[in-house]
């Protein structure tokens, strides 16, 4: 199977059946109007023709699945316009989008046969039954046309993507796996990018449709009569949905939005507060990410983190008060101080308030309170508010904008989890309180915008020059900051100090505490149901090996990653690296799966152990471990973990070397076997 296709494309394949349905219904949404206006649907009719050639999907299976899917969105979309043609979409205005104009022509022109035609024009199809239907069409004869239209639609772009296919099936082993990964991301951004455009050029004619649907209603017999009787509620509502005035409709989602945000802010600090699973959460979280921690990824995150520093905002935040001065948008100029000075104060109250300390495992030692991320809330207060200041200044979409926006919010977040400069819940509290800064400076911004926009002026070059000299020197005062950046780094949290026992003595402090291994989200628990004596991890790899048992790769966020990738591809190694399960909120330090007779390499038995504090005299370390079956990145099954702790540890002193001493009984789990690797 060539690798290249898994590197690029995406593996539909791993759903099975329900691939076909997933493209079919790709193809289905493509030519239904409303979805099919920004939906690419038939760059997922290609990637199922490419998996035919890779031989994943049954030809004439997909065929079948993307006509009917097709000519079920036609019939949707024709439906569509028959309501269209008697008035009931309200002030849609599709007569000014060009994609319509364009199929009106082509119906015009070529009459039913122009349903066929369509298809194979990416948005125009979507138009062409909806044109159908406004010239008034018979459905008679429509759904002729959208049968025959289906099939030739499924043969040309299924073959298509087999061709494609059988290119990549050549190209494949003259490219490295780095460029392959470069590829990747060149799709996947080039494909970003445009689907955006397209949601951008939609989005008006989307809404437009909407409120037309919302007039629809409003005209209703029963709507009109229930304002009838509440005249002075009815009139209330009409005012707040008025979208020709701030204080209506754009107030009214801006309060709600607010008023969400701040009741998820207020649940999330009280889950804090009653130490409810979100705090467990949070240190799990933060002891994985240190096993992800390369010197490449904590440079990369380091840049990304820098962009919260004090001193580059506040150069970031005078570039933009004199953009915004020069361009005479003081209504602007308001939001963005309002945001930023509600995002520090607010952050300053909070931090004090919860007092929560810092993670010893982070990266840069700091001091100020943990509960919220500074970085954050500033994600968003700040970095939102000056996309929101290029989506009022520029041609950006309102889509686009918001994706820039969630991805600027997203990475600094992320780098703060990565580093361990917070935890889980802070990141989410600070997204939480700087979304609501950000309400607050956009509702101040619009609310201000007729009173302090100020009239375009003629501006001489001598101000431009200014403008621009002032503009490259903070841009690049902006990189020298991210690069050189630099703060006192925490020291490596000091070890525990060791407790010397016997091997057959039972440690009270494990008798004493729940004897459970959980999952990251604690979802799911699982029971300790082995315990080892061993001197170094090699020996009990050792052991394990002489009766079957492979030792899985450590984990780290490359191995993981690939053997998600090679669970996706069913070629999943048995030595893969298994997903950690956490037991006092440590993550699990050593894995190994049983090596199947077969080439099976799901639910099989998988055996996470932990190092404990507990030593002898000869320097042998007690490691507990819990056993499941699984597919090695889900933990999903410890019921047979009894049963297989029974086998291994028979096997173990039967043939690994291991001798039994004794038992270790807890509160929550059954009588764990201990042995001795000798």
């Amino acid at each position: 199977m060539l690798d290249a296709i898994h590197q690029v494309l995406p593996n539909l394949a791993a759903l099975g059946i329900f691939g076909y349905w997933v493209i079919g219904a790709a193809a289905g949404l493509e030519a239904f109007l409303p979805t099919g206006i920004f939906l690419p649907g038939t760059l997922l009719v290609d990637a199922g023709g490419v998996m035919v050639q890779q031989g994943m999907l049954d030809p004439l299976d997909l065929m079948w699945f993307v006509a009917i899917g097709s000519v079920l969105g036609g019939e949707a979309t024709f439906w569509l316009g028959r309501h269209a043609r008697r008035g009931m979409l309200g002030r849609w205005n599709v007569e000014g989008m060009a994609a319509y104009r364009r199929a009106e022509k082509l119906f015009a022109r070529d009459g039913g046969f122009a349903i066929v035609m369509g298809r194979f024009l990416g948005p125009v199809a979507g138009f062409v039954p909806f044109a159908a239907a406004l010239a008034g069409m018979e459905t008679r004869r429509f759904r002729i046309w959208n049968l025959l239209s289906g099939f030739p639609y499924a043969i040309f772009h299924v073959g298509f993507g087999y061709a494609l296919g059988a290119g990549f099936t050549k190209l494949g082993p003259m490219m490295t796996r780095n460029t392959l990964f470069l590829l990747g991301l060149v799709v996947i951004a080039a494909l970003i990018f445009w689907i955006l455009r397209r949601l951008d050029r939609a989005v008006p004619y989307l809404l437009a449709m909407a409120g037309g649907l919302m007039d629809e209603v409003a005209r209703h017999p029963r709507v009109d009569s229930w304002g009838g009787r509440h005249p002075k509620t009815a009139a209330w509502i009409a005012r707040r949905l008025d979208r020709s005035k701030f204080s209506g409709l754009p107030l009214s989602l801006l309060a709600l939005g607010f008023l969400y945000l701040a009741s998820v802010l207020v649940g999330l600090s009280l889950d804090f507060l009653q130490s409810d699973p979100i705090v467990q959460i949070d240190a799990r979280l933060a002891a994985l990410m240190r096993l992800f921690w390369t010197p490449g990824l904590i440079q990369i995150f380091t840049w990304i983190t820098a962009l919260g520093d004090t001193q580059l905002v506040a150069a970031l935040l005078v570039l933009a008060l004199v953009w915004l001065a020069w361009l005479r948008r003081f209504d602007l100029a308001a939001g963005l101080v309002v945001s930023l000075g509600l995002d520090l104060i607010s952050v300053i109250i909070l931090k004090a308030s919860f007092g929560r300390p810092r993670s010893i495992l982070g990266y840069f030692h700091e001091t100020s309170g943990s509960f919220p991320s500074g970085h954050a809330t500033l994600s968003v207060a700040f970095y939102g508010m000056l996309v929101f200041l290029l989506w009022r200044l520029t041609r950006l979409g309102a889509l686009s904008a918001s994706f820039l926006a969630a991805l600027v919010a997203g990475l600094i977040g992320l780098s703060r989890l990565y580093l361990v400069e917070h935890y889980l819940s802070d990141v989410m509290g600070g997204w939480l309180l700087g979304a609501m800064c950000l309400l607050v400076g956009i509702a101040v911004a619009e609310w201000l915008f007729p009173r302090w926009a100020g009239a375009p002026r003629a501006r001489s070059r001598w101000q431009a020059g200014v403008i621009g000299v002032v503009t490259l020197a903070v841009l690049g005062f902006t990189m020298v900051r991210v690069r050189d950046y630099s703060k006192a780094l925490n020291p490596p949290p000091v070890a525990q100090p060791l407790i010397v026992i016997s091997e057959g003595a039972e440690p009270q402090a494990l008798r004493d505490a729940p004897l459970m291994a959980q999952t990251l989200d604690a979802d799911q628990q699982f029971p300790l149901s082995i315990a080892l004596w061993a001197t170094n991890p090699d020996q009990i790899t050792t052991a394990l090996s002489a009766i079957g048992w492979q030792r899985a790769d450590a984990v780290t966020l490359k191995t993981l990653a690939g053997a998600a990738f090679g669970a996706v591809r069913d070629t999943m190694r048995p030595g893969a690296a298994l997903a950690p399960l956490f037991w006092k909120n440590e993550p699990s330090g050593l894995g190994f799966t049983r090596v199947p007779d077969g080439d099976a390499t799901d639910k099989m038995p998988r055996l996470r152990l932990w190092q404990t504090r507990y030593t002898d005299a000869s320097g042998a370390r007690l490691w507990m471990g819990a056993i499941t079956r699984d597919d090695g990145l889900v933990p999903s099954d410890g019921s047979t973990a009894g049963p297989l702790a029974s086998d291994l540890a028979k096997a173990l002193s039967q043939n690994g070397g291991a001798k039994p001493v004794g038992q270790i009984s807890g509160t929550a789990a059954s009588d764990i076997p201990v042995l001795a690797l000798r």
